[in-house]
């Protein structure tokens, strides 16, 4: 009697891992999107509140203006920001609103 696997034992074992194999890629492309879709909008975070501390020093000059265009180069100038190449050319618009004596910073596409 001879030992091992027939043919279609071994196709089925062959099928059944590449779909395995299959289902498991898809499903580790979706998680590192989603990991991006993070970084991107924490990224953003840190760019609009590294702004409104930015905007805060700068209030005197925006109760006049009331409305400010900076580059995220800027906050990077004022040490509020780590240089990065990525955000450096990101425009933010600065707005001082007088009812609540407050600034307000909105990332600009």
């Amino acid at each position: 009697m001879e030992k091992g696997y027939t043919i279609p034992e071994l196709i089925i074992v062959a099928v059944v891992l590449g779909v395995f194999s299959i289902v498991t890629i898809n499903k580790a492309s979706y998680a590192f999107e989603d990991t991006n879709a993070v970084n991107e909008k924490t990224e953003a975070l840190i760019l609009e509140k590294s702004a409104n501390m930015y905007g805060n020093k700068i209030k005197e000059d925006l109760k006049s203006e009331k409305t400010k265009f900076i580059l995220a180069s800027d906050l990077i100038e004022a040490g509020y920001l780590v240089e990065d190449d990525s955000y450096k050319n990101v425009k933010i618009k600065l707005t001082y609103n007088e009812e609540n004596d407050s600034i307000s910073a909105e990332i600009m596409d």
